[in-house]
């Protein structure tokens, strides 16, 4: 377990400037899958350890919650669904990716759903970790820093699915022969999955 936790951060940190690199290494892995869960797993305790350090400072959700739950109680409940969430998410993503990168192959069983689920553990959390988890823990929730509307957008809504959709596209090239264009839809496809489970179900 300790080995593959340290490649975890290995394969993290190196995807981050050399994807096309880490993926073909990373998919070659007899561990694979288990380091996958580990980023994945890792990325959403600290999701839910700043969730809770946002319900210590009483700060209001930035979206009224459609959960009947009072907003000064919603990032307390938060901090206990945030992994569930983060695995359900990978996992779905994953599966959403998987299927498409195969649809219309003459040998989709060649492919493995475990290479789905590396590319998107990259993918959704390494944009996921410096745009979002990094400010949000230690800007906003010790300063309580409230961004414009530009940055909130830009960290929020235009870099991360590019930056997303970009690493799926360049995961797939590897692990699922997929040209660039079929790639980007894919990518772009499981971005907007995760950020409708990020909206329903995050603040």
């Amino acid at each position: 377990m300790t080995s593959n936790l340290i490649q975890a951060f290995k394969y993290f940190f190196k995807a981050t400037v050399s994807p096309g690199k880490v993926t073909n290494e990373f998919q070659l892995n007899q561990h694979k899958l288990a380091i996958s869960f580990w980023i994945t797993f890792i990325f959403s305790v600290l999701y839910s350890i700043t969730a809770f350090l946002i319900y210590i400072i009483q700060r209001p959700p930035a979206i009224t919650p459609w959960i009947p739950i009072a907003e000064d109680q919603y990032y307390l409940y938060q901090t206990f669904w945030t992994i569930p969430w983060g695995l359900a998410t990978w996992i779905m993503i994953s599966g959403i990716c998987h299927l498409l990168a195969v649809l219309g192959k003459r040998d989709p069983y060649k492919y493995k759903f475990e290479d789905a689920l590396v590319i998107c553990s990259l993918a959704w959390v390494i944009p996921s970790f410096y745009l979002m988890w990094i400010p949000e823990t230690f800007l906003i929730a010790p300063f309580r820093i409230e961004p414009s509307f530009e940055i909130e957008t830009l960290r929020l809504m235009i870099i991360p699915p590019i930056w997303q959709t970009l690493l799926t596209a360049i995961g797939l090239r590897q692990t699922h022969k997929v040209g660039w264009v079929k790639g980007i839809v894919i990518g772009f496809i499981t971005v907007a999955t995760s950020f409708i489970m990020f909206l329903a179900f995050m603040r």
